[in-house]
């Protein structure tokens, strides 16, 4: 008893910070929950066994029309859950409206107070809502879960299979003033598609799971027009980051077909999040290959990952010898041979990739750039820069302000 007062008291609390409805379950019958409500506005059936049916810590289901519910198994008795919801990305339509009407079997007399309950709950994406059940679950139990444990990512994407699970990348609508949070967003857009431009694929994780604010205006009237649209936008502007970043026309232009054609067909809030969530790392993935010289050999390509992300040290072909471990002059022969060019170029190619990135998006002076790519001069970044892509750094710079 005591134990369960305790518990009772923690939801009232966190309630009280998030604003999310909270249900306690034992057996499957609600025991108390917060707001205060009536039985209207209980979790529907349906959607309790779909939550209480796995066995894993946190579950979480989605409605056809976008509607998110989330569930913690308790550890300290049996058949013991906390359910969170219901939560949308963005506010409720009529067409939502109708559909929970439907679902929660609410009369015409009793629609007036449902809707007054929905409109007290703030809109989430679905990771900030699992962070908050995560947060949640290590209040009560000190367990450890990452959101990568719930949610797929930096999966690729395939294109005979758009239904893999994976985690919501793009959307987090909070139901603040647009003005709010416009500069945060262009902010984080750049970042995103900084990613996209560089081939950065093994950034997606830290910015995915760092950033909780990123704002996506309301787009659509529902939620699953609100995600296509989302698909839409992020789409062409990744398709655009992408030909920035090296990728050939072609394939960019067939990947953004794809996605936007495919956004179009898919009717499911589960899978529209899903696609959604592969679009910018998709991108980012064909530009990396783009950029990255093919071989089957394992060392070969962790040597290359290691000289591209490493483009700031004083980088030599001993030191990545080394890293793979080889002898210096025989990783320098290997590596020639399987690719077709020496260490020491494919170093510098680099750098000097990483520096036009530089030039073109940050105001860094070129000779703070040519310090931080570890050139032993500015006349040497300058000559190396000129003979690479026919001109110099500061004519390039010119050209990629004017265009």
């Amino acid at each position: 008893m005591e134990r369960t007062c305790s518990l009772i008291h923690f939801i009232e609390t966190y309630y009280l910070d998030s604003n999310i409805p909270l249900y306690l379950f034992s057996d499957e019958k609600c025991i108390f929950c917060m707001p205060e409500q009536n039985e209207l506005t209980y979790p529907p059936f349906q959607y309790l066994q779909e939550l209480f049916s796995g066995s894993d810590r946190i579950t979480y289901c989605t409605t056809e029309y976008g509607i998110i519910f989330c569930s913690l198994r308790l550890n300290h008795w049996k058949n013991g859950y906390i359910v969170f919801g219901p939560v949308t990305t963005v506010p409720y339509s009529d067409s939502d409206l109708q559909h929970l009407y439907k679902d929660y079997m609410v009369s015409n007399d009793s629609r007036s107070d449902f809707n007054l309950f929905l409109r007290q709950i703030p809109c989430l994406s679905l990771p900030s809502l699992l962070k908050k059940c995560i947060f949640l679950n290590y209040c009560l139990h000190e367990e450890t879960i990452s959101l990568d444990q719930l949610t797929s990512v930096g999966q690729t994407f395939s294109e005979n299979d758009v239904t893999t699970d994976a985690s919501l990348l793009l959307e987090e609508t909070y139901q603040k003033k647009e003005n709010e949070q416009h500069n945060q967003t262009y902010i984080l857009e750049e970042q995103l598609l900084k990613l996209v431009r560089t081939g950065n694929c093994d950034g997606f994780k830290e910015f995915m799971y760092s950033e909780s604010n990123f704002h996506i205006g309301v787009t659509g009237s529902t939620a699953l027009r609100q995600l296509k649209n989302n698909i839409i936008i992020t789409t062409t502007l990744c398709t655009r980051a992408a030909i920035e970043g090296g990728l050939d026309y072609d394939t960019a232009y067939q990947l953004s077909d794809y996605f936007i054609q495919s956004s179009e067909r898919l009717t499911s809030a589960a899978r529209l999040t899903d696609l959604l969530s592969k679009v910018s790392y998709t991108f980012a993935e064909k530009v990396a290959q783009s950029k990255t010289p093919v071989s089957t050999d394992e060392r070969m390509q962790k040597a290359i990952r290691y000289i591209q992300q490493n483009v700031n040290q004083h980088l030599t072909v001993g030191d990545v010898a080394d890293y793979v471990g080889f002898s210096k002059s025989y990783f320098s022969a290997y590596f020639k041979e399987t690719l077709g060019f020496s260490v020491s170029a494919f170093i510098l190619r680099c750098k000097l990739e990483e520096g036009r990135e530089l030039l073109q998006y940050t105001d860094k002076s070129i000779s703070t750039i040519s310090e931080f790519l570890c050139f032993s001069s500015q006349s040497h970044f300058h000559t190396a820069f000129k003979k690479q892509f026919g001109m110099t750094p500061s004519e390039y710079r010119k050209r990629a302000c004017n265009a």
